[in-house]
């Protein structure tokens, strides 16, 4: 990793950086320099900018770490080799299949958006490694939480401003972050509002992930025997806000995902009243949140789950069956990216990455997202098994839970979207994803934060 030298040598700058990275993900529209260009992100700014800069002056040292670099290298040379690898394998696949699908099969041919993949790689990599890089101590947790919950609050009071159209702001300033779908805030039937983001899915899939994290500390974290009361509000606003936007994917997102947390938490604290206590409160909330729901919602709910005559249905049904039909006529290694001469409309992220890639790169893709998923299971279960139930979740345990708890959801939400092809939602959930791996590190006592047992439930 090149993010431990040159300007990001020092850890706070590391944690600004990533904290901003963070932060434009999650509230900053894309922004367009060329017509014949793609838009550009903050984030990708500060990413690929700051990544430059350090290869510019790790050359001018002789392509030589320090010592205390070296030091630095070593904690996390384990997780950095499993990532190293599985990117090395995205881009081999990559080219593999370009190379197959335009001179082998002679279809279409490679052009500058083609190579704009190989961008988004990189620049997923750069998200996990510069979260893997930070030593997150308990002052470094707190900043990252308070830069996440200030993020958060925007997003709250910007998604009900639109849902009010508060100083008829859906006119004026909702355009800047979606060009092509912001009417769906004024004339959408029924409206529905997407934040920041430039669809509504994909901002429900995000409140996904947010719940994912705040669940885990509402049934895991330290409360010191008190019900967590502004948790407990917070993660209802959090609720209402996915209902706001009307996604069903994200809804059914919602159900599973409490569904795993409240088993898990019901059986990790042996049934204790409690438990019990918040499993329910936690129900209830969501049933409230839910019958109080506007009409437009129930409506979009029920057009979805009829089927026969459900149009927004048939038509990702129509989209996959051409995609499957591509993917039979080339199985193994796909038809490479080919963006000129095949639509990336396929509104299923394993049919249009096995379209591009094959059966051998869909196995890659899952293994991006299936490795730190299996390795916080790993280790959440050595720790466990080391401490003892009942015990609160340290915060790299919370990460490592919080994951393996969202990533259910979020292969729901690929059968019918997909958030690896949207930039600004994967580049969230991509930090999230290397303060995964980061967490791993404790298992040798990097991370490591005494483990006290729940007032609670002793």
């Amino acid at each position: 990793m090149f993010w431990n030298n040159g300007i990001t040598r020092r850890n706070d700058t590391r944690l600004f950086i990533l904290a901003m990275a963070m932060l434009s993900a999650m509230i900053l529209p894309s922004f367009p320099i060329h017509p014949s260009l793609p838009n550009i992100r903050l984030d990708e700014l500060l990413l690929f900018g700051t990544f430059g800069l350090n290869i510019l002056l790790f050359a001018a040292k002789g392509f030589r770490f320090s010592p205390e670099e070296k030091q630095q290298l070593l904690k996390r040379k384990q997780e950095h080799k499993w990532i190293l690898l599985i990117f090395i394998l995205l881009v081999f696949s990559y080219a593999i299949s370009n190379i197959y699908g335009v001179i082998v099969k002679g279809a279409g041919y490679y052009g500058l958006r083609d190579v704009m993949e190989l961008v988004t790689f990189c620049k997923y990599y750069l998200a996990v490694t510069l979260a893997l890089s930070i030593d997150l101590r308990t002052e470094e947790f707190d900043f990252l939480g308070k830069a996440f919950l200030g993020g958060l609050a925007f997003l709250i009071i910007f998604g009900w401003g639109q849902h009010f159209n508060v100083l008829n702001m859906n006119t004026w300033l909702s355009p800047y972050f979606d060009q092509q779908h912001w009417q769906l805030l004024l004339v959408g039937n029924p409206a529905r509002v997407q934040g920041t983001f430039d669809n509504p899915n994909f901002f429900g899939i995000f409140t996904v992930m947010t719940l994912a994290y705040l669940t885990v500390r509402y049934y895991f974290g330290e409360d010191h025997g008190k019900f967590p009361v502004l948790l407990f509000i917070l993660v209802g606003f959090v609720i209402k806000l996915e209902f706001l936007t009307i996604s069903r994917t994200a809804l059914a997102g919602i159900g599973l995902l409490f569904l795993i947390l409240s088993i898990w938490a019901f059986v990790y604290h042996r049934h204790n009243k409690k438990v019990l206590i918040k499993i329910a409160a936690l129900f209830v909330l969501t049933a409230v949140l839910f019958l109080t729901a506007s009409g437009d919602f129930f409506y979009r709910l029920q057009e979805g789950l009829d089927f026969s005559n459900s149009t927004s249905f048939q038509g990702h049904l129509d989209r996959w069956g051409k995609a499957i039909g591509s993917i039979w006529d080339s199985p193994v290694f796909g038809w490479g990216t080919q963006k000129y001469v095949m639509t990336t409309l396929v509104d299923n992220e394993y049919a249009l990455y096995a379209r591009r890639y094959g059966f051998f790169g869909l196995a890659l893709y899952l293994s991006f997202f299936l490795l730190p998923f299996i390795l916080g299971i790993r280790n959440l279960r050595a720790k466990l098994a080391a401490s003892g139930r009942g015990i609160a979740f340290s915060q790299p345990m919370q990460f490592m839970a919080a994951y393996a708890a969202v990533l259910p959801s979020i292969f729901v939400f690929n059968i019918m979207a997909g958030i690896f092809y949207n930039l600004q939602l994967m580049t969230f959930f991509a930090i999230c994803m290397g303060l995964a791996y980061n967490s791993f590190a404790e298992q040798r006592g990097i991370n490591d934060t005494s483990l006290r047992p729940l007032s609670s439930l002793e």
